[in-house]
């Protein structure tokens, strides 16, 4: 990975940061704002722009590294990670997002090599659970349980590395001890579903049945899609002699287990094939069909940016945003779909829909009415004004 700039002509970050153009400051805050609401194509422009004004400043490549991540797009992230290096080579956390990338893609020997190169982030709990990870992956147990047993001496709240110390005990078939660390992490981070679920799968481990089933049930009632929670809930009932709720819970993963089959498929062809938007559209779908509603948003919106033109798209996405009750997210779909074309009456049939789900009547009145005005025939339009009050 080699760097074309000499590092000792090279002004800092911070003087960097302090010597940009303002333009490139606001592009790029921008352009993380676009970033965090999953907009990623406006993002990357907002990053092509901010890098016309500022192109010594390291947080424009590294940030467009992070969004070709999350896009999956490696082999581009590589080179925005690159760039960032050459500007910077000490950039806190670049190493480490290379690393956690190698780590995504099934190669934890290059992932634990990469982690070993990071300076600016090494001192952190992230980085350590990170590290502690990879060398779990490399069967490297007491290097693994080191890496965490440091980030909680960093941080001795740190949910994440009590879980994943839990797990290091587990791999061993030491589940008093898993679970004992288990325990604490969920302690932390009560709500957090996945821990739970290690919990339960722990104490059925155990034997301790109705205790898994305690734990297990939640997370089977809140995570729907979950196959391996139904599976395990199944197995727990199944302990305390409860043939009727183990059959109905071995019946319902049985199912799930289809659904999986089928979002893997896809989930694997994008391992090769991330930059074709339909494969993303495809993805996306199995997981909705799934239940996996946020996953499936983040998925079409990858496929959206990889086609921006794509507008009935765009309105797949905000119909979901509606579907999972986020609101303020599908009118904000919906409005930049009619800036682009005014014209859609389907558009204006969902935006009307929206607003009559959030009782502002009035407005849904004049987006029914104005989806009639590009579709004088539309049935849905005119059976939504029949039905709203006067």
């Amino acid at each position: 990975m080699g760097c074309g700039n000499d590092p000792s002509t090279l002004p800092t970050t911070e003087e960097a940061r302090r010597e940009a153009d303002p333009r490139a400051i606001a592009f790029l805050l921008e352009a993380q704002q676009a970033f965090e609401s999953e907009y990623f194509n406006p993002a990357l422009m907002m990053i092509d722009s901010a890098a016309v004004y500022a192109p010594n400043l390291a947080d424009i490549p590294f940030l467009q590294g992070r969004i070709l991540t999350k896009m999956r797009q490696y082999g581009p992230a590589l080179e925005a990670y690159e760039k960032a290096l050459a500007l910077d080579p000490n950039y806190p956390g670049v190493y480490l997002n290379l690393g956690n990338n190698a780590y995504q893609r099934g190669e934890p020997h290059e992932a634990l090599a990469l982690y070993r190169k990071e300076k600016g982030a090494a001192n952190t709990t992230l980085y350590l659970t990170q590290l502690g990870r990879a060398y779990a992956d490399l069967g490297k147990t007491d290097s693994a349980r080191i890496a965490f047993e440091e980030a909680l001496a960093m941080d001795p709240e740190d949910p994440a590395a009590y879980m994943w110390l839990g797990q290091s005990y587990e791999d061993e078939g030491d589940f008093e001890k898993a679970l004992e660390f288990s325990r604490q992490g969920l302690a932390l981070h009560p709500g957090n579903l996945n821990y739970a679920y290690v919990v339960g799968v722990q104490l059925l481990r155990m034997e301790d049945f109705q205790g898994a089933v305690d734990m297990l049930k939640p997370v089977a009632d809140g995570m729907p899609w979950h196959y391996s929670a139904h599976y395990n809930l199944a197995q727990a009932y199944a302990g305390l002699g409860d043939t009727v709720q183990s059959g109905y819970y071995l019946e319902l993963s049985d199912g799930l287990l289809e659904g999986r089959k089928e979002t893997t498929k896809w989930e694997d062809l994008l391992k090769e094939n991330s930059e074709e938007p339909m494969l993303w559209v495809n993805y996306g779908m199995a997981l909705h069909e799934e239940g996996r509603m946020q996953e499936a948003i983040e998925a079409l919106n990858v496929a959206y940016s990889l086609r921006p033109d794509w507008l009935e798209l765009q309105n797949n996405i905000a119909n979901i945003h509606m579907e999972i009750g986020d609101m303020n997210g599908a009118l904000a779909r919906f409005h930049a779909l009619l800036d682009i074309d005014s014209t859609m009456a389907d558009v204006w049939l969902n935006l009307g829909t929206v607003h009559a789900m959030s009782g502002n009547y009035a407005e849904a009145r004049t987006a029914w009415e104005t989806a009639l005005q590009h579709a004088p025939n539309h049935p849905e339009a005119t059976s939504y004004l029949a039905q709203l009050p006067q």
